[in-house]
């Protein structure tokens, strides 16, 4: 149990800034559509049909703007962020209306808040490397979680109270009181996001470790292939009229346009049922007749795909309402308490046994002044 102590103490020091640095973008990301709704008043009317209507022409002006620089991804308008959202090949992103495909803003990661909190929650400004580190990090938590409960249940699991959690002093006794407190409350939680934070980053090893065990079958990718042509394309409407054929009780939310390889443009739709808030399902469409040459319905998929499937929609509170946001604030702000509230205890501890260090010292030369006058007497 002390080695237990000991490993538990000194992991939670060297990961406390990852920890308070991912633990506090992951809850301020949860505002992040209000933000944008407050920053960019357009991005708050309703989808009207008429803007529907009209996405044809709006991606044909989206693709002749950006032409030189390259659309690498593109969000279509959507409730509560009524705007085609772009991803450019040049890392910059910009936001289009759909009424008229006026320009509303373009930025890169750097020069808006809710970018660079993001960069900052998924890939610690430094991906891939950060991206890596944040997913190890994600696991050590998992670890904390689970070894702090070990280490509180022998002897301070009588005397808890759910009121030590917020702490009446600073001294390291109460804060220790605190730290042991916050961390049964909210172990649930923590252990929840710091899992599936982890899956996400480690996603292909964790779906090569799940999906055997619950799929009957090879999972549906979307992989088909269209040869480029030297060959006009067929117009944008006769395009989405055939997405809108393909599974039409879905929704299209992502548009990945072809590149010199492959020419087939891709879409993700999000089927009724589906947690993804961006859909797993695909609809693949040859741009030179307009026709589907492949559609997978995630729905349809196997038990372990569909489980990965719901790391993320579980990960960023996107299922379960009111009470996932809550529960997802309610782990952000335990874990930053935990990470920095540990550091402080430890910090304190050093600092007390420091001055009685230093007490010590003064008391030794003072014991032998005494001693030499008896002495001398």
């Amino acid at each position: 149990m002390r080695l237990l102590r000991v490993v538990h103490r000194w992991l939670g020091l060297l990961l406390a800034l990852v920890v308070v640095v991912v633990a506090s973008t992951g809850g301020l990301l949860l505002l992040r559509d209000p933000y944008y709704r407050l920053a960019y008043r357009a991005l708050a009317r309703p989808v009207t049909p008429d803007e529907t209507a009209r996405r044809a022409e709006v991606l044909g002006i989206i693709e002749s703007r950006w032409q030189g620089r390259g659309v690498r991804l593109v969000k279509f308008p959507r409730e509560g962020v009524n705007a085609f959202h772009l991803w450019l090949a040049d890392g910059r992103e910009a936001f289009v209306d759909p009424r008229d495909a006026s320009f509303i803003d373009e930025w890169h990661w750097s020069e808006r808040l809710p970018a660079f909190v993001f960069e900052l929650h998924a890939h610690l400004l430094a991906e891939p490397n950060g991206t890596f580190v944040n997913g190890i990090a994600a696991l050590f938590v998992v670890f904390m979680g689970l070894t702090g409960v070990v280490l509180w249940w022998p002897g301070r699991r009588r005397a808890w109270r759910l009121r030590g959690a917020v702490p009446r002093q600073t001294t390291p006794a109460a804060l220790l009181r605190s730290h042991a407190a916050t961390g049964v409350i909210a172990l649930v939680p923590v252990l929840l996001f710091a899992a599936t934070g982890a899956a996400i980053v480690f996603y292909d090893e964790t779906a090569r470790l799940i999906t055997p065990l619950l799929d009957a079958r090879p999972a549906q990718v979307p992989d088909a292939h269209v040869p480029p042509m030297d060959a006009p394309r067929r117009p944008w409407s006769e395009i989405l009229d055939a997405l809108g054929r393909t599974f039409p009780d879905g929704e299209a939310v992502f548009y990945y346009p072809g590149n010199p390889q492959n020419a087939r443009l891709m879409f993700r739709k999000r089927l009724p049922g589906e947690w993804h808030p961006n859909g797993r399902s695909y609809v693949l469409i040859d741009p030179y007749t307009a026709s589907v040459v492949q559609a997978i319905d995630a729905r349809a998929q196997g038990a372990g795909t569909r489980l990965m499937h719901a790391v993320y929609p579980v990960h960023a509170a996107r299922v379960g309402g009111t009470w996932m946001t809550v529960l997802a604030a309610v782990a952000a702000v335990a874990l930053a308490w935990l990470a920095a509230g540990g550091v402080w205890v430890w910090a304190g501890r050093r600092a007390r046994q420091a001055a009685r260090r230093d007490t010590c010292a003064a008391a030794v030369p003072l014991q032998e002044l005494k001693t030499r006058r008896h002495a001398e007497l």
